[in-house]
């Protein structure tokens, strides 16, 4: 409050402010706000007009109403009486004063700082100074501004004189408020003492409090607590509408942290709105633009963060010179000010005498001299790009790999990752690929432990999905050079190593682990010639009518190359990682039997399977192939390893891709020789049929010449045994399966009997020996779905057979119709005997598809991808049978003449 009123008892006025002083011991905003405008009233009449009496009534109604945190109101009734002073020549100084001091409590450092400053100028012409505990009250606005322009000394300085003058007052509440400021300005800094008492205390109930919660834990990159915490903020009805613009803008920023960006600008609708009644709309509106981002600097802000955005984005505009200026106009990175040495020359860090002031001032240091670094050294390295200057480039290394280092707190993480992947890229184009690497697998190593601070796994891994990893850079880069032309097909060729390096760093040990040393002899990065010849020699033992279609999703792109006889091509697709992983995600919801078994649900499948056709450009990857070309090996990885490609949608065509085209789908590109060798020792027609009694399954048909494990015999001892004894060329597991993507344990064949001793694990599998399988089909539903392990491996049956022994594996996505299922791989088991895999799997799903004799005649809609597309070929496409060209004709003839082809 401010100093007292001498108010006659038993006047009108007098009731007034008692009505009103009781009015605020219950806390009503509403009563004290009708006492007040009843007393501010009665004290004109008493002045005559609005003298002394008035203005210091008026000043009292607006602290009542601050202090009980109707900051809207407050500021309504301030600049209210601030107008009628000013028409009536009234003293304006104790109104000013609470002016600022509201305008600093929600935010509006720059309006605090402008009544503050006419506060210093109305004091400096008068005889009489302000009361003590004004004076600070006065001194706290102007260090709470001072901090938001980045001087930290400055502000401990003002803090202090502030407390001291709180004290002669014998103001403790003002010294309790002072306290708070230092601890949310260290918060503010990363001081990690002050952020860990915020997290660890108790619950705020206050909307500040939450505030200050919210800012804790950002500082420790929980960014989804944080955001949590903002959410119930915003979503009180209660929130008083001068903070109702923070709040939002706060959760916006949090959210763009969490890489949930269209989240984010959802909220434009109501950060204009509450831009709109903000006490500075102007400087209101500029830092909700500051969210998308555009040329203004957002008030909320420091003035070093501010100039260094500016440079930044004057970068990503290419408007280089202008960059390049507003960095000179720095001079130099952030220097260690006087009043910054004399707050912490006595101090040492770690010392007894190092507190809150000091260590937020260290911490200011630390963020503008990395902040600055940064800014210099992503402008040099976007110099070098444009003019090939070695000096530039070697400058450009120097000032990120100081940034690098003046990042090192916690706080600043995003900061250091930043100038992790810069400084990776300036290594990398000195040629020192090594480093480049390290320093970006430093780089998603942060990555991953900022993910692995928030809450729940679907923001995690949309985190991840947003970030490049260190493939994803190397491929970047290989890609520009490609659009540079500087190698010509050598630099496609480079591109296409690079997609190998990120889809075998994590598999191959485990799907080859004998014939490993055999698949990972990749040339090294900026070596064109070797990559080119490494090409080469991988198209050459290509058949004439395949290619091998490689893809690789980056943040930003999704890249294919292409390679054949004769062909070597890339393509550079503007896609978001995110969105592709959203269209994926939908289209793996429907993979259920209640949803495909409908119409609706079918409609909804084909749409989202059109829109990651679309995603991905499918047209024009297929536009590039020449007309010979009918087989396709697929090397896709990450998300784009989920995706039916069997079921994409040709753009202008009929078919969909896998009646285009024989697919199969292969770990990386060098898995292929390794498996095209273990499979032509595993050609033969022996085979075995697994079929424990189950419900529902419709019995494969026989194939003559076959072993039969049924009964209570297809266990998984018995199939152990058997296995171990008997190499079978072609192994088929008839029975049912279940998935649950979101637990390893709750994958499993049920084989006999049913129940627990049943089950057969992806683990059961890999540990049986396979090595005579050249074909294992897997007749369960969703047997082929798997689990990701790390940034591109998955494990599941698939993965297991193939490391088992298996030279190539028949399993299905999702839930298929049982007679289908039946007829498909009875048709495959068929064709297989004369065509090779690939060819045989196409040509079965092309009978359900065409609805030809023999095929489920009570299934409605068997043309549609949900029927057939779920099956798919892992591994080598060739020749299952050890037949040659006589025998095989013979085969396909008498299917033909058969009369039945089920």
């Amino acid at each position: 409050m401010l100093e007292p009123i001498h108010i006659e008892p038993g006047t009108p006025l007098a009731q007034a402010i008692a009505d009103a002083h009781a009015a605020q011991a219950r806390a009503n905003a509403v009563q004290v706000d009708a006492a007040y405008r009843v007393a501010t009233t009665a004290a004109a009449d008493r002045d005559g007009g609005r003298g002394d009496l008035w203005s210091a009534v008026a000043a009292d109604h607006v602290t009542a109403l601050r202090v009980l945190g109707s900051l809207t109101l407050a500021l309504q009734r301030c600049n209210h009486y601030l107008a009628e002073a000013t028409a009536a020549g009234a003293d304006r100084l104790a109104l000013w004063l609470e002016r600022a001091q509201l305008r600093s409590a929600v935010g509006d450092a720059r309006g605090a700082g402008a009544d503050a400053a006419a506060v210093r100028a109305a004091v400096a012409g008068r005889s009489d100074t302000l009361p003590v505990s004004n004076h600070g009250r006065l001194l706290r606005v102007e260090a709470l501004v001072a901090a938001h322009e980045g001087h930290l000394a400055t502000a401990a300085h003002l803090l202090d004189q502030s407390e001291q003058a709180f004290r002669r007052a014998g103001d403790e509440t003002g010294v309790a408020v002072i306290d708070r400021d230092r601890s949310v300005l260290a918060v503010r800094e990363g001081v990690e003492p002050h952020i860990a008492g915020v997290v660890e205390g108790p619950r705020p109930e206050t909307v500040s409090g939450c505030f200050r919660l919210a800012l804790a834990l950002k500082r420790q990159l929980r960014y989804e607590a944080a955001a949590q915490v903002m959410l119930d903020v915003t979503a009180n009805p209660d929130l008083d509408p001068a903070l109702r613009l923070p709040a939002l803008h706060e959760l916006a920023a949090l959210l763009l942290a969490l890489r949930c960006d269209r989240s984010a600008h959802a909220l434009r609708p109501a950060l204009d709105d509450a831009a709109a009644s903000w006490p500075d709309p102007a400087a209101a509106a500029m830092w909700v633009a500051d969210l998308l981002p555009i040329e203004q600097d957002p008030p909320a802000a420091s003035a070093s963060d501010r100039a260094v955005r500016k440079v930044q984005r004057l970068i990503a505009e290419g408007r280089l010179d202008e960059a390049q200026a507003r960095l000179a106009e720095l001079a130099g990175p952030p220097p260690v000010t006087e009043d910054a040495k004399a707050a912490t020359a006595d101090h040492p860090r770690g010392s007894r005498r190092d507190g809150p002031v000091t260590e937020t001032v260290r911490s200011a240091i630390d963020r503008d001299r990395a902040l600055w670094f940064l800014a210099a050294g992503e402008l040099n390295l976007v110099r070098y790009r444009q003019g090939r200057q070695r000096r530039v480039l070697q400058e450009a290394v120097e000032q990120l790999g100081t940034a690098v280092e003046c990042a090192s707190p916690n706080w600043l993480t995003e900061v250091r990752v930043r100038a992790l992947r810069l400084l990776g890229e300036a290594y990398y184009r000195q040629a020192e690929h090594g480093r480049a690497v390290a320093l970006w697998a430093q780089a998603q190593h942060l990555e991953e432990q900022i993910a692995g601070r928030q809450i729940s796994d679907a923001v995690r891994v949309n985190m991840l999905q947003a970030v490049p990893n260190e493939h994803d850079e190397r491929i970047r880069l290989a890609a520009e050079a490609i659009a540079e032309n500087e190698q010509g097909a050598a630099a496609v060729a480079a591109l296409v190593v690079a997609l190998e390096a990120a889809r075998g760093a994590a598999i191959l040990g485990r799907i080859l682990p004998t014939e490993a040393a055999l698949t990972r002899d990749l040339p090294p990065p900026g070596n064109h010639d070797l990559a080119w010849r490494w090409v080469r020699m991988t198209a050459d033992r290509l058949p004439r009518a395949q290619v091998v279609w490689m893809m690789h999703a980056t943040p930003d792109r999704v890249h294919h190359a292409v390679i054949g006889w004769n062909l070597l091509h890339h393509i550079a697709v503007d896609c978001r990682r995110e969105e592709l992983a959203e269209a994926v995600d939908e289209l793996m919801a429907s993979w259920n039997e209640n949803v495909l078994e409908s119409d609706v649900g079918r409609a909804a499948f084909s749409e989202e399977a059109r829109q990651i056709a679309t995603h991905i450009d499918v047209g024009e990857v297929i536009r590039h192939l020449p007309h010979p070309i009918r087989r396709i090996a697929i090397v896709a990885g990450g998300i784009l390893s989920d995706i039916p490609f069997a079921a994409l949608p040709i753009p202008g065509q009929a078919l969909p891709i896998g009646l285009r085209f024989a697919l199969s789908d292969l770990p990386c590109l060098s898995a292929r020789r390794p498996l095209s060798l273990r499979a032509r020792r595993l050609r033969g027609d022996r085979h075995l049929l697994v079929s424990p009694p189950a419900d529902s399954i419709t019995p494969a048909r026989a194939v003559r010449g076959g072993a039969v494990l049924d009964g209570s015999r297809a266990n998984p001892g018995e199939l152990r045994d058997v296995l171990r004894r008997h190499h079978y060329h072609r192994v088929r597991i008839d029975c049912h399966g279940q998935c649950d993507a979101h637990n390893v344990a709750g994958r499993w064949l049920q084989l006999a009997p049913v129940g627990s001793d049943g089950r057969l694990h992806p683990e059961d599998l890999q540990s049986m020996d396979l090595g005579g399988c050249g074909t294992l089909i897997l007749g369960a539903c969703e047997s082929g779905m798997a689990s990701r392990v790390g940034r591109d491996e998955r494990i599941g049956f698939v993965r297991a057979a193939l490391h088992a022994g298996a030279a190539s594996v028949v399993a299905a996505r999702w839930v298929a119709a049982d007679p289908v299922a039946a007829t498909l791989l009875d048709r495959f088991q068929r064709y297989i005997r004369y065509l090779p895999r690939d060819l045989a799997l196409q040509r079965a799903q092309l009978d359900v598809h065409h609805g030809a004799p023999g095929t489920p005649a009570d299934l409605t809609a068997l043309g549609h991808p949900a029927r057939w597309a779920c099956w798919t070929l892992y591994g080598d496409p060739g020749w299952q049978t050890q037949a040659g060209t006589f025998h095989r004709l013979l085969r396909r003839g008498a299917d033909r003449g058969s009369g039945e082809r089920r």
